[in-house]
């Protein structure tokens, strides 16, 4: 991706480690990371703000969880593109997540390779 074309990416997480971990990826993929927040509603908040082209959302976050965000993101801009983080394995939830439309999942379990392969996917398909 060159500077021009990169994409702007917002992370939402409570874990500050997964944070950096996953804006360190990005910016190792030619993202720009352009804010990061700790809970649903600050991500609402700095989507708003930054008009991101991609938000990394996690599902289980204090204040507001990821599904609530989700919503008021896409209530905000139905065009977004938001990818759902999670640490668990719940096909339920992520059709819901689907139908209220996030784009993807990515697992926080994948191990350091696998996420970059997984977000690797991710970015090739929502920028194809």
């Amino acid at each position: 991706m060159s500077d021009a074309a990169k994409l702007k990416v917002l992370v939402v997480d409570d874990d500050p480690s997964t944070q950096r971990l996953f804006a360190v990826i990005l910016q190792s993929l030619g993202c720009e990371v352009v804010g990061e927040a700790e809970n649903g509603a600050d991500g609402v908040a700095l989507f708003k703000e930054k008009t991101p082209g991609l938000v990394l959302l996690d599902l289980e976050m204090p204040v507001m969880n990821g599904v609530d965000a989700l919503k008021e993101i896409m209530a905000a801009d139905s065009n977004a593109s938001v990818v759902m983080l999670t640490a668990v394995d719940d096909k339920g939830v992520a059709d819901d997540c689907i139908l209220a439309g996030a784009k993807d999942f990515v697992r926080k379990n994948l191990g350091l390779e696998g996420i970059h392969v997984r977000l690797s996917e991710v970015l090739a398909k929502l920028t194809a």
